[in-house]
């Protein structure tokens, strides 16, 4: 039921032109969509011109409401039923449809230059916002969501309550309110999502993600998703030999991971950087080049073998160890006596 707050401050929308459109999404869990239809079924008593429609959608979830305009389309999608603290954005979204349908931006959303940049951004975006009830960070990074969706019809968003759909909670390994997933790539969670949003939103739009985006990935253990960015495009590789002398460990050791799985995946593009590695080992870094030898050992082809024979006998101590390991285990891979 909606509180008499919420209900004065529907009726001070301005109704008049593009009227506001509500499509909800049907789903089996017939308790949760009553729920859904229910707090639409409210809205409509005190918006009578409000536009209720039942449509089927292909959604990382059931049920849903879509938020958008009987003249124009928006993407934003709401899996939670706003209320407390979480009504505020909602209604600034229902506001905000009203004047971007009509190209009358509502002062106090976005700032101009956010505005600019989101408009420019021409490619799909997803953004899913996981919020939990009483979480006092998670409206604020709401409400800067539903802006930025409304903004561009190319970003898709989600606002999605976690206690109501733990499984997909669960596939996203959600631990903290709010967290922020965009594009499957980028995870931003608690004040984090406030402060960077926008500035990952450009990041995951980018046609080609940078050594940044790179990075990112390898900290938030998303190996396997990098090997599938170095398998759809080989420049990645590069990015991977720069992140192999970071300064933070898990860029480093998530660099060696990608490169061990694509050494089984894609031996020919593994073949084409050793020339790069044995280039690095001209380091005067220690850790470097023992990392880089140790990483010879797991992917390296004989061809690599005379270079690095050559360089064990130049050295000692633990660079002549790891060395010597390095030759021993590309030997054994090839059966080599």
């Amino acid at each position: 039921m909606l509180r008499e707050s919420e209900k004065r401050m529907l009726q001070k929308l301005d109704k008049e032109g593009n009227k506001l459109k509500i499509e909800i999404i049907n789903s089996h869990n017939q308790e949760l969509f009553l729920k859904f239809e229910l707090f639409c079924n409210e809205i409509k008593k005190v918006l009578p011109d409000l536009n209720i429609a039942y449509i089927q959608e292909e959604l990382p979830a059931y049920p849903a409401m879509k938020l958008t305009s009987v003249s124009s389309d928006f993407n934003l999608y709401y899996l939670a039923i706003p209320e407390g603290k979480e009504w505020p954005p909602f209604f600034n979204a229902l506001t905000g449809i009203i004047h971007s349908a009509a190209n009358v931006w509502p002062e106090g959303h976005l700032s101009k230059t956010l505005e600019e940049e989101i408009r420019q951004i021409n490619h799909p975006l997803e953004v899913k916002v996981f919020i939990a009830p009483h979480c006092v960070f998670c409206p604020l990074v709401v409400d800067l969501a539903n802006q930025i969706s409304l903004c561009n019809s190319l970003i898709k968003t989600y606002i999605i309550d976690a206690t109501l759909y733990p499984k997909l909670a669960k596939q996203y390994k959600i631990t903290a309110s709010p967290t922020v997933v965009i594009n499957e790539d980028f995870i931003l969670v608690g004040n984090e999502a406030r402060e960077n949003l926008p500035y990952w939103l450009k990041k995951a739009a980018q046609s080609q993600y940078d050594t940044t985006v790179i990075k990112s990935l390898l900290k938030q253990a998303q190996a396997e998703r990098v090997v599938t960015l170095c398998l759809e495009d080989e420049r990645h590789l590069e990015t991977l030999l720069n992140l192999l002398t970071d300064k933070e460990l898990f860029p480093r050791i998530g660099a060696m991971r990608v490169l061990e799985e694509l050494r089984d995946k894609a031996p020919q593009k593994i073949e084409k950087i050793l020339p790069k590695l044995l280039k690095m080992l001209q380091t005067q870094d220690t850790r470097d080049k023992g990392d880089i030898l140790f990483l010879l050992g797991i992917i390296g082809t004989p061809e690599v073998l005379g270079e690095i024979e050559s360089l064990a006998s130049r050295e000692d101590g633990e660079i002549k160890e790891i060395a010597v390991e390095a030759i021993e285990e590309i030997k054994r891979r090839y059966q080599f006596c």
